[in-house]
């Protein structure tokens, strides 16, 4: 099983079962991607579990429409290369540091231009816009 956040990937996610469910592992609604079709159960607020056979698409939905700015809601980082980062402030997305390509790259969030250098929004600061 495979657990990510249900605004990584790009997916579209869309609530299944209409009443919460319950199984050995507690209760959970059913998620679908409206692109993909991968399927999967969040069992915890903002998270969802993917089984394996959905491996190549969870990270990364292949018909994921492509974002190319953010708006800030809340920034917690601290620093001065936050500092721009204020709330309601909008950012352009910009290509992931090639140190950090190896760590792997945005699965926590987005890449945006900080004061000198890219800093990493995580998921839950921001909002995409279009």
């Amino acid at each position: 099983m495979i657990l990510v956040s249900l605004l990584a990937g790009g997916h579209e996610w869309e609530k299944v079962n209409l009443v919460t469910k319950m199984d050995r592992n507690g209760m959970y609604d059913r998620f679908r991607c409206k692109c993909c079709g991968i399927e999967g159960k969040s069992y915890q607020m903002g998270m969802i579990t993917i089984p394996e056979r959905y491996r190549k698409n969870a990270f990364h939905c292949p018909n994921e429409q492509i974002h190319r700015k953010v708006k800030v809601v809340r920034c917690n980082a601290g620093g001065g290369q936050f500092a721009n980062l204020t709330p309601g402030s909008i950012h352009d997305i910009v290509e992931t540091p090639q140190s950090e390509r190896l760590k792997g790259g945005n699965k926590r969030g987005e890449w945006v231009m900080g004061v000198s250098e890219p800093v990493l929004l995580i998921f839950g600061e921001f909002t995409y816009i279009d």
